[in-house]
């Protein structure tokens, strides 16, 4: 490596823990490849010098420039290395992962340089991506749209675009790696989260009546604690007998209250699975990630 280039090298090791954004109907998530990967902490004091790369490589030096040209876009800023292998990442490359040339070109026709920032969330999502090839994870033309519906509220991509800067096939590329990511942490998560519906309250007001519906609710919520041939708990020792051992709850018969016990001890029991698929998730994607360095070019921070 030239003595005259600016640069660092590290670990693409992401911050330890990792919780995705929790979807709510009506929000927007300013991320797309990041939703489900991470919102990492930069290698900043993992810097462990040039020696890190096992292979010499020349980068393009944009050492005390600001801005760039047309011409620049391709230029190498980046390398990171897996095993024996080394990739580049050009200034195109960083810019694709959140935003559209034609959203960040200056009135001059010149470019901001790509944030180191950006060239790291380049580089983590290009070797997430590597075992999404190796797993031969694809996705449909028709699950990238339900993955922008579901995570979104919309597969409107031009509305999608206006709103994330991008051009449509900056979208539809981010989106697609988004949603293989999705299937990928389906693939190494082993416990499920889903959140519980709230159960609904009685249209007359009396929180006290009891109906079919609400033990319909509690039975399916409480799922083999519930024992339906005697119509009863199980036992009583598990969490939702225990917390509805005040209510009198039957096969055909619970009140609003006893509904919401229940809502609460599923809401609680799904945020314990959150945590740890999220544990499981961050270990993966670290021990991935753990397998690279990274080393750039003089840009900005």
């Amino acid at each position: 490596m030239p003595n005259n280039v600016a640069g660092s090298s590290g670990s693409l090791a992401p911050a330890e823990v990792y919780a995705p954004p929790q979807r709510r109907r009506g929000s927007r998530i300013p991320t797309l490849v990041w939703l489900l990967l991470v919102a990492a902490a930069l290698v900043g004091g993992a810097y462990v010098g040039r020696d890190v790369l096992k292979t010499p490589v020349n980068f393009g030096d944009l050492g005390g420039m600001t801005t760039i040209g047309e011409d620049d876009l391709d230029r190498v800023v980046a390398t990171y290395v897996v095993g024996d292998e080394v990739f580049e990442i050009t200034a195109r490359d960083a810019i694709a992962q959140s935003s559209s040339l034609d959203a960040i070109r200056n009135a001059d026709g010149s470019y901001a340089v790509p944030s180191v920032e950006s060239v790291i969330a380049a580089a983590r999502a290009a070797v997430v991506m590597r075992e999404v090839e190796a797993r031969g994870i694809t996705v449909s033309d028709e699950e990238i749209a339900a993955y922008a519906l579901e995570t979104f509220d919309t597969d409107d991509y031009g509305a999608l675009a206006t709103a994330f800067s991008m051009d449509d096939q900056t979208l539809h590329d981010r989106l697609r790696e988004s949603a293989c990511m999705a299937k990928l942490r389906s693939q190494v998560v082993t416990v499920e989260a889903v959140p519980p519906e709230e159960a609904l309250g009685p249209e007359d007001g009396n929180l006290e009546a009891a109906s079919e519906d609400y033990a319909n609710y509690v039975i399916a919520l409480a799922g083999d604690e519930w024992d339906s041939e005697r119509g009863t708990w199980a036992s009583s020792e598990g969490p939702f007998a225990t917390a509805l051992k005040d209510y009198d709850v039957r096969s055909d018969m619970a009140t609003y209250g006893a509904a919401m016990t229940a809502y609460n001890v599923a809401y609680q029991l799904y945020s314990a699975n959150t945590v740890t698929a999220n544990t499981q998730w961050t270990e993966f994607v670290n021990g991935l990630l753990s397998q690279a360095s990274l080393a750039t070019s003089s840009l900005v921070s």
